[in-house]
């Protein structure tokens, strides 16, 4: 049973791994594809990132915006295309501010007043930095016509082209930007203005997360934004533009309440819009580009780490076996402590740690463990009362259910209390009797032998034909065995001798009891078809000697010195009162003398103290001990264990100890 039991506790541990598996692919699944378990995703990466924000000391002072806004908008005299005369005055009020480069987040896809377009070409060919301006192809929906004019404008004015197109996760949100894009060979917006220098096939590739910068501390936003309608005013003031602008890479394009706004991350933090142009975008990858700053996350050894502990962790608790509400504590204490975990990360590291997925693989792995566990002590609970209900008594069954920890199945040893029963006779008896009698008649005595020792709290181990045989002290632990065993030894030799009354006439003879206390070992044995749980050890095969040396005694229950000590009573010939002792017998078998006792029927307490003297004298005077046990004899004639050693005195024997011959 011992390999039993570790084969159960590997195929657990076995259990939990694939719980764990299993937990973690499904909450990784789940999350790359179910669209709106995504979107919880990058909405808990979003208020990580707004949480980690720090405010800035001052506005980004490497960029700079200009915004075409309404009141820009409103002092044209069209809305769309943008004017492109302004935009050629604007290049024009910056051109001596000595900006590192400019950007242009507007599409030169069509062509407006010639003149005017005219102009803006010029303005970009003699603009002293580089000049980046939008690109996009079919895929944006461009027509040939477009697409071909565009490509004439930035053949003529000698721009730079730039990826205007934005990252847009599945749930409509920019979180993510990418420097370059390999399909159309051009490198994004932000990319060129950073460093025309980077050739295309030196460019990155990738997607990485956007790192957007916060507000300054006194409430600024987090760049410098100048209307557009007020460069070409500020062009007289030459001195104060260049302040502004040197240095700088400037953006131009349109910051309009309805047109290229997006969700991004910015808005998971309440100070923020709930969208922003597509313009400041730009300006917030730039910005990070130019800082060389960027945002880890775990990658996929890494992130299938995490969600394999946090299963890990969701496993052991549900497989724990504490009060529910416990478990309910250690859930809340995980998952505060991966949260504040991963917010530390955020704000030390600028680090994003997963949130949703963890928290589902940690979830699914705690409700999966927990509702196996659950099965499992259900099944062992169930296994536990069908098999001990019948032989055990109904409270001990009750305690081994709510804790089957305190059934070694291996098998222990330990200090127990024995009692074993046997019909005198049966043999010849149940050899008269005609079978239905005889099965009527034993099923009546089991029965009622049975519930008395249930009624005591007793296990009962076995039937041997008429022998029954009952455990005190396994599987339950009690403090009281010794008491319960000879309470319960009593109460049976009480009932078998009124069964015995009754049925006198079948030949029924009377039942002799043994009961000895001792160390044994105890717990379910046999093989993987069929095992018993039972005691095995001297102990019990001392408890079936006393039951048998009852016959050389000529009484009906044999109580060892063991079982007497527990209840008090010494073995140095100073017994209870309530007990009578018979001698110091040495069983078959055995070597060494045990004292034992029965009780003390038929005889007073003087009778009782008489007897014991005699006993007493046997070892210290016989003279005096043949005489006290002659005179008890002759008042007493029919008490067997007086006649007992009346008949070793006349045989010359001596002492109160003697040996046995038989079993």
């Amino acid at each position: 049973m011992g390999k039993r039991l570790e084969k159960s506790r590997l195929a657990l541990v076995g259990q939990g791994l694939l719980i764990v598996a299993a937990a973690a692919l499904l909450a990784g699944g789940a999350f790359r594809y179910f669209p709106p378990l995504a979107a919880v995703a990058g909405g808990a990466a979003d208020r990580l990132q707004a949480v980690g924000r720090e405010l800035q000391a001052e506005q980004y002072p490497h960029v700079s915006v200009v915004a075409i806004t309404e009141a820009t908008l409103a002092r044209l005299p069209y809305r769309s295309p943008i004017d492109r005369g302004l935009l050629a005055d604007i290049l024009a009020a910056i051109r001596d501010a000595g900006a590192r480069a400019v950007a242009f987040d507007i599409l030169f896809d069509q062509p407006t007043e010639a003149e005017k377009d005219l102009r803006l070409i010029q303005a970009i060919k003699a603009f002293p930095a580089p000049v980046v301006a939008a690109w996009a192809d079919a895929r944006s929906g461009m027509t040939d016509a477009q697409t071909a004019w565009l490509t004439e404008f930035f053949a003529a004015s000698g721009a730079q082209r730039g990826g205007a197109g934005l990252v847009v996760d599945g749930d409509g949100v920019v979180r993510r930007h990418r420097p370059f894009d390999a399909e159309a060979s051009v490198r994004a917006l932000p990319a060129a203005a950073a460093d025309l220098s980077e050739t295309a096939e030196t460019a990155d590739t990738s997607v990485a997360i956007i790192d957007w910068l916060g507000p300054t501390t006194d409430g600024k936003a987090a760049f410098q934004i100048l209307p557009a309608h007020s460069l070409p005013l500020m062009a007289q003031r030459p001195a104060i533009l260049k302040r502004w602008l040197e240095g700088r890479i400037v953006l131009i394009g349109a910051a309009l309440p309805q047109t290229d706004r997006h969700l991004t991350a910015l808005a998971a933090d309440p100070g923020q819009p709930a969208t922003t142009p597509g313009l400041l975008v730009h300006a917030h990858i730039l910005a990070q580009m130019l800082d060389g700053r960027s945002i880890q996350t775990p990658g996929p050894m890494a992130f299938w780490a995490i969600l394999g502990l946090a299963a890990l962790i969701g496993v052991a608790i549900g497989f724990s076996g504490v009060a529910l509400w416990l478990q309910g504590l250690g859930v809340l204490a995980v998952l505060a402590a991966w949260t504040g975990a991963a917010i530390h990360l955020a704000q030390s590291h600028a680090t994003i740690a997963p949130l949703g997925q963890p928290t589902l693989a940690f979830g699914i792995a705690f409700a999966l463990a927990a509702s196996f566990y659950g099965y499992r002590q259900r099944r062992a609970k169930a296994f536990i009362r069908n098999a001990f209900s019948r032989y055990v008594a109904p409270q001990l069954v009750d305690a081994l259910t709510a804790d089957p920890d305190q059934l070694q199945l291996g098998g222990e040893r330990r200090v127990m209390s024995f009692i074993f029963t046997d019909i005198a006779g049966f043999t010849a008896m149940s050899e008269r009797l005609p079978p239905a009698r005889l099965n009527a008649l034993l099923n009546a005595y089991l029965d009622g032998m049975s519930r008395i020792v249930l009624e005591h709290g007793g296990t009962l181990d076995k039937f041997i034909g008429d022998a029954v045989v009952a455990l005190f002290g396994a599987p339950v632990r009690q403090t009281d065995d010794a008491a319960r065993a000879f309470a319960c030894a009593t109460a049976l030799d009480r009932f078998a001798e009124a069964f015995q009354e009754r049925h006198r006439a079948d030949g029924l003879g009377v039942t002799r009891i043994g009961v000895h206390r001792g160390e044994a070992t105890v717990g379910n044995f046999g093989g993987d078809m069929r095992f018993d749980y039972t005691a095995m050890g001297d102990a019990m095969n001392t408890a079936a000697r006393l039951e048998g040396a009852n016959k050389a005694f000529g009484t009906r229950i044999a109580f060892s010195e063991a079982l007497a000590a527990g209840l008090g009573v010494g073995p140095e010939g100073a017994p209870d009162p309530g007990l009578r002792r018979i001698g110091g017998v040495i069983l078959k078998g055995r070597s060494t003398a045990l004292e034992v006792f029965t009780l003390p029927e038929g005889l007073d307490s003087a009778a009782l103290a008489a007897y014991h003297r005699a006993l007493e004298l046997m070892d210290n005077d016989m003279p005096k001990a043949r005489a006290a046990m002659a005179t008890l004899q002759s008042s007493l004639p029919t008490d067997p264990l007086i006649a007992l050693h009346a008949a070793r005195i006349a045989a010359g024997e001596t002492g109160s100890a003697f040996e046995l011959k038989e079993k």
